[in-house]
């Protein structure tokens, strides 16, 4: 007998397992306090002064994230997120990180997806930095996570 049952796509898939890691995330209860690095010259975060952490998960491997030294490379880096304005800082595969904000800069495309949302997240080394949405359980511009102010 042929199989009838309906495909899920794999947008509503990524959405569900989205809607999944908030919720096991939100169980979980706070996660740890700390700085950003001088390396990261995004403006200092506190996790007690700031209630935008989320948590997200990176469904692929290498994924760089990004972020500029002090100075100019690091309001260029800000101001948009790019390959060309924002050097590696570390690599995320198939992780849960925090995030802070998403915003706009360089259009990446990859395993059929096409994004110009950057999510800044906080990498295992403690390094902050950008990764395209592409890269990132859910939609394009992801629900949960604010906007950056900066």
């Amino acid at each position: 007998m042929p199989n009838t049952s309906p495909r899920t796509s794999p947008r509503t898939l990524r959405a569900l397992t989205t809607a999944f890691l908030v919720a096991a995330a939100a169980l979980a209860g706070p996660a740890t306090a700390t700085a950003q690095p001088e390396l990261a010259a995004q403006p200092a975060v506190s996790r007690a002064a700031a209630t935008g952490f989320t948590e997200v998960h990176v469904w692929a491997t290498d994924v760089n994230v990004r972020n500029g030294a002090s100075g100019a490379p690091a309001e260029t880096c800000r101001a948009y997120p790019s390959r060309q304005n924002c050097g590696v800082v570390a690599t995320l595969s198939q992780t849960t990180v925090t995030a802070y904000c998403q915003k706009q800069g360089e259009l990446i495309s990859d395993a059929g997806y096409s994004s110009r949302w950057w999510t800044y997240v906080e990498a295992p080394n403690r390094y902050w930095g950008w990764v395209n949405n592409v890269y990132i359980t859910g939609d394009e511009h992801l629900a949960h996570v604010d906007d950056c102010t900066f």
